[in-house]
């Protein structure tokens, strides 16, 4: 329970932390905010692990629509790549992204950078389609984002970046959460490593290099996308996730499974 403890401290960390930055200063709480200052102090690091991550993330993303994992053992043949998708896996998709795509929507007006981010509260759906209803669950994650930039009017050059980076918000969970129920210790714990820690860093990793690499098109400075994107990546993920996820995921896990919808049971079915 480690790990569940360190999440906790983390949110806890992460909420205090911002109170503070506000209110030092209520007009820029980023400028304050010590989560800001170590993206922006870490940012030559940040864009050569940036570089790594995305190239990693983007590879996987399309190994895996051609239907190989990486494992330990080397690259593995899978059922969901595309040409084995079903009418389910389909469906699933398109399921997936109008769901977290329509919740994205619901709140774009609360925008935290016009034309880039919002509240997103959603984002705690992202691991559990992709632990629940596997790939099919992690593209429908990144059809919802891009769903939700195109109709919230944040439709732009950064949206490459966002559509990988939210299927990476499934993925590692679906990738690495061996207990989906939610249930047990070693449930809990392996999601709070991987569908909190991880997938909030690697998402706020992955779409600001982006950004950081596309400054001259998307326009941005680089105080905006490492001091404030970055952290509110980052953020929102962790205190969504660790809060509402596991709540979410302990209910919905028995009705996915009691319908024949979970990923392992379909792929043992086929």
């Amino acid at each position: 329970m480690l790990i569940v403890v360190i999440a906790f401290l983390t949110v806890a960390g992460v909420i205090w932390l911002f109170a503070q930055a506000l209110a030092v200063n209520p007009e820029n709480p980023w400028e304050a905010f010590p989560i800001s200052a170590f993206f922006l102090g870490a940012r030559d690091y940040m864009l050569v692990i940036g570089g790594i991550v995305w190239v990693v993330g983007t590879i996987i993303f399309v190994l895996e629509l051609l239907g190989y994992t990486i494992t330990t053992s080397g690259l593995k043949k899978t059922k969901f790549g595309i040409a084995n998708w079903s009418v389910v896996d389909i469906a699933l998709i398109a399921l997936s992204a109008a769901v977290y795509g329509g919740l994205l929507f619901a709140t774009a007006p609360i925008v935290l950078v016009p034309g880039f981010t919002w509240l997103r509260p959603a984002n705690s759906l992202a691991p559990l389609f992709g632990m629940f209803f596997g790939i099919p669950g992690c593209l429908g994650v990144a059809f919802g984002n891009l769903i939700a930039d195109i109709l919230g009017g944040f439709f732009g050059v950064g949206s490459l970046g966002g559509f990988i980076g939210n299927f990476l918000i499934a993925y590692l969970p679906y990738k690495f959460v061996r207990d989906h129920t939610f249930t047990t210790t070693r449930s809990i714990g392996e999601f709070y490593l991987w569908g909190v820690l991880a997938q909030a860093i690697v998402s706020a990793v992955y779409i600001c290099w982006w950004l950081d690499i596309m400054q001259a098109a998307v326009g941005l400075p680089i105080f905006v996308i490492w001091g404030i994107i970055a952290p509110i990546i980052f953020s929102n993920n962790v205190v969504v996730t660790a809060l509402l996820s596991p709540i979410l995921g302990r209910a919905l896990f028995p009705l996915i499974k009691a319908r024949g919808l979970y990923w392992k049971m379909r792929m043992s079915s086929q």
